[in-house]
């Protein structure tokens, strides 16, 4: 099962358990922004109020919803996968976690939150997710308003050893602090960067996104693992991004990241982001 246990590590850094988990500091929050962009699925965006930011997680209606919690049967695979995620945790780890501070959920117009029925298919969603969260004008909004967005599309990490205190930050923490132990590349800019990319005029935008389920995530359903929450599952989403400075755009580059996904916590149903890894811009 050794082999079983390595596939489903890939998954479970990209769900950013380890890189949530084994923090040591505290999430930057600068300036950002992004502007409405087709995607490959018809999931409109649409035009809403700019909202104010507010520290308290229930505000602007956002109540926190129990994210269903299944009862799965103890077969001997899942509980050998479940004690292995269970004992990647360390208390040290647990408890740094617990001293990062999110913003509260918030949409704006930039940011607006992903319609229901971009929610109701796992691919649909991470399609609306990846290009609200990738096509961006630096100039027109804030890196604070992109971090509450994301946080409110957030669903909670469910996994084995995740305590419910630190479940909420995955998402918002893999996309601000990827350099955090067991992280990788996040395609949202350092704060400097952000302002670089500002005072350059620089935008950007995506084009041809599609996703589909990561084959190693396939795998280990297959081989019998089940997660807590039914619709946690890890997309692969591809495309292309063109980037412009002061209107004139650079060849589209192809892109690629893993986006898992949940029971989204600040909407009545369906799917929001667990986590975002795996970036890469070629």
């Amino acid at each position: 099962m050794r082999t079983l246990w390595i596939l489903h590590r890939r998954a479970v850094v990209a769900v950013g358990l380890v890189a949530v988990l084994a923090v040591a500091s505290t999430v930057v929050l600068a300036e950002a922004h992004t502007r409405p962009h087709a995607s490959a699925v018809a999931v409109g965006r649409p035009h809403v109020h700019r909202t104010s930011s507010s520290r308290d997680r229930t505000s602007l209606g956002h109540v926190l919803a129990p994210t269903p919690v299944r009862a799965i049967p103890q077969t001997p695979i899942q509980r050998q996968i479940d004690g292995e995620l269970a004992l990647a945790e360390t208390p040290a780890a647990i408890a740094a976690a617990r001293t990062i501070n999110v913003p509260a959920p918030a949409m704006s117009i930039a940011y607006p939150s992903i319609p229901t029925v971009g929610r109701r298919d796992p691919s649909a969603y991470a399609i609306a997710f990846v290009t609200e969260l990738l096509d961006t004008s630096f100039a027109l909004a804030s890196r604070q308003e992109l971090l509450a967005w994301a946080e409110h599309e957030e669903a909670p990490n469910t996994l084995p050893g995740v305590p419910a205190s630190v479940a909420g930050k995955a998402l918002v923490l893999s996309l601000a602090d990827p350099d955090l132990p067991g992280g990788t590349p996040s395609p949202v800019p350092s704060a400097a960067q952000w302002a670089a990319e500002d005072q350059s005029g620089v935008t950007q935008s995506v084009t041809g996104v599609q996703a589909e389920i990561d084959p190693a995530w396939t795998q280990i359903i297959t081989a019998g693992w089940q997660p807590r929450d039914a619709l946690m599952t890890v997309e692969t989403v591809t495309g292309m991004m063109t980037m412009a400075t002061q209107g004139v755009a650079a060849p589209p580059v192809p892109f690629s990241l893993s986006v898992t996904l949940g029971s989204a916590a600040f909407v009545p149903a369906g799917y929001g982001a667990v986590a975002v890894g795996n970036w890469v811009l070629n």
